[in-house]
C-alpha cells in the first residue's frame, strides 16, 4: 500500500503521536508506577481524542473521489457515439446550425423517416433542445408567479444574501483516488475507535493509580471519603504510620486528612494548646456538606464508649490528658483483642493518633500493631522524631529511658 500523506491532517498526525506517547507512558508505569506517568498519559489521550474528532470533521469529510478519469471516459464514449452516427448518417448532418440547437441537434431529423428516428432515439440522440423544453414549461402554466421568479428565480434579493451559510463550501475539497478515499475512511474510523478506547483506559489507569496510593502515607493525592474496603483491596492500610510533616507545629492538617478520608480517630496529646486550635468539627467534602464532630474526651465519657464510637465511625475524640493516654491504650488493647477473637473488622478505617512527647510503651505498641493489622485499626504517631530525641537525651544524662 502506498501511503498518502493526506490521509490525516496535521492535527490528526498530532493525535496519533500523542496516542503513541500515552502507550509508552503506560508501559513505563507498569515498570515503575509513578503518579506523573498516569497523569501525563491521561492528558495525552484527552488531547488525542479531540484531535481525532477534529481531523475527522474538518479533513476526512472534505475528501472526494477523483472523477477526472470517469468524466474523460464518458466524454470519449459520447464522442465515439457521435462519430458512429456521423459514419452511418453522414449525409443527414444538418448543414445549418442555430445557437439554440443542443448537442444532439447535429443531425437533420426533419428528413428522417420513422425507422431512422427510432434508431436515432435508441442511440440516445433524440430529445428536444433545452430552450424548447423551457419554453413549454413557461407556457404550460402552473409555474411560480412570485416576484423573485420573475426577476430571475433567486430565492433572495441580490446584495442581501449573507455569506455565513457558504463557509463550509468555501473550503476546497481534497481530491484523491477511490482506493485512497476508502483507505482514508478506514484509517479515520480506526483512529476514532482507538482514541475512544485509549481515553477509557487512560481514565481507568488514572483512577487505579489514585486508589493504589490512597493508603500510602506521603504519596496519596487529595483524600476522598471512599470505602476502606475499596482502598484496602489495592493497598492494605499500614497498621503503623509515622508522620513526617506538620507534626511540630500543628496536628490539624493530619487530622483533617483523616476526616476527608471518611475515617474516625481518637487524638491523644499532652499539649492543650494543640487541642485548643482544633475546630469543633471538620468537613469531609468542601461545599458539599457532611462534617465530622470532634468531641473532647472529658472525664465523664467512658473509654469503652469512646472506643465503640470510633469503631463504628460515628464521631472522633480528642484528649489533652497525658495521664489518661495510657488508660486509653490499655482499654483499646483489651477491646481490640475481643474484636480479633470474633474476627471483626472496622467497616471504615479507625485511627489512634499518638501526639505525646513521651514515646508509646514498646510492648504495648507491639501488641497494638498486631491487633490493628487484624482488625483494620491504624496507629498514627505524630512525634516519633521528638520521642527519639528525648530518649537519646535521657540516655546521655543517665536517666532511665521510658518504655
Amino acid at each position: 500500500m502506498n501511503w498518502n500523506p493526506e490521509y490525516f491532517s496535521s492535527i490528526g498526525y498530532l493525535g496519533v503521536l500523542l496516542t503513541g506517547g500515552a502507550l509508552l507512558l503506560w508501559i513505563c508505569y507498569i515498570a515503575k508506577p509513578l503518579r506523573i506517568a498516569s497523569l501525563v498519559a491521561l492528558g495525552c489521550v484527552v488531547v488525542a481524542f479531540v484531535c481525532a474528532r477534529t481531523n475527522s470533521k474538518t479533513h476526512v469529510n472534505r475528501i472526494q473521489p477523483d472523477r477526472s478519469e470517469e468524466l474523460a471516459k464518458r466524454a470519449a464514449q459520447e464522442e465515439a457515439r457521435k462519430q458512429a452516427l456521423l459514419d452511418n448518417r453522414g449525409d443527414e448532418v444538418a448543414q445549418i446550425r442555430f445557437a439554440e440547437d443542443g448537442a444532439n441537434d447535429f443531425l437533420d431529423r426533419a428528413g428522417m423517416d420513422d425507422a431512422d428516428l427510432k434508431y436515432f432515439e435508441s442511440q440516445g440522440g433524440l430529445g428536444e433542445p433545452e430552450w424548447k423544453r423551457e419554453k413549454k414549461t413557461r407556457s404550460g402554466g402552473g409555474g411560480d408567479d412570485s416576484l423573485e421568479s420573475e426577476i430571475g428565480g433567486e430565492g433572495v434579493i441580490g446584495g442581501v444574501q449573507s455569506d455565513e451559510f457558504d463557509t463550509d463550501e468555501s473550503k476546497e475539497p481534497i481530491i484523491m483516488s477511490e482506493a485512497d478515499l476508502v483507505m482514508a475512511n478506514r484509517l479515520d474510523l480506526l483512529n476514532l475507535k482507538l482514541t475512544l478506547i485509549f481515553l477509557v483506559v487512560g481514565v481507568g489507569v488514572f483512577l487505579f493509580d489514585y486508589l493504589r496510593r490512597a493508603n500510602i502515607y506521603g504519596k496519596a493525592s487529595r483524600p476522598l471519603p471512599l470505602p476502606s474496603s475499596l482502598l484496602n483491596a489495592l493497598t492494605p492500610m499500614a497498621p503503623l504510620v509515622i508522620s513526617k510533616k506538620r507534626c511540630r507545629k500543628s496536628a490539624r492538617g493530619e487530622l483533617a486528612r483523616l476526616v476527608k478520608r471518611g475515617d474516625s480517630f481518637i487524638y491523644l496529646t499532652d499539649d492543650s494548646a494543640r487541642t485548643a486550635k482544633l475546630p469543633k468539627s471538620m468537613s469531609r467534602l468542601p461545599f458539599v456538606g457532611g462534617k465530622e464532630e470532634l468531641i473532647t474526651a472529658s472525664a465523664e465519657i467512658d473509654e469503652g464508649f469512646i472506643f465503640e464510637t470510633v469503631w463504628y465511625g460515628r464521631s472522633s475524640f480528642v484528649s489533652a490528658d497525658p495521664e489518661r493516654a495510657l488508660t486509653f491504650l490499655n482499654v483499646f488493647q483489651a477491646m481490640l483483642e475481643q474484636r480479633k477473637l470474633s474476627r471483626a473488622r472496622v467497616s471504615q478505617t479507625a485511627h489512634l493518633v499518638w501526639d505525646l512527647q513521651s514515646p508509646m510503651p514498646r510492648q504495648t505498641r507491639a501488641d497494638l500493631l498486631k491487633l490493628a493489622a487484624a482488625t483494620g485499626f491504624s496507629i498514627l504517631i505524630l512525634r516519633e522524631k521528638a520521642s527519639k530525641e528525648a530518649s537519646h537525651q535521657s540516655k546521655l544524662k543517665g536517666e532511665p529511658i521510658p518504655s
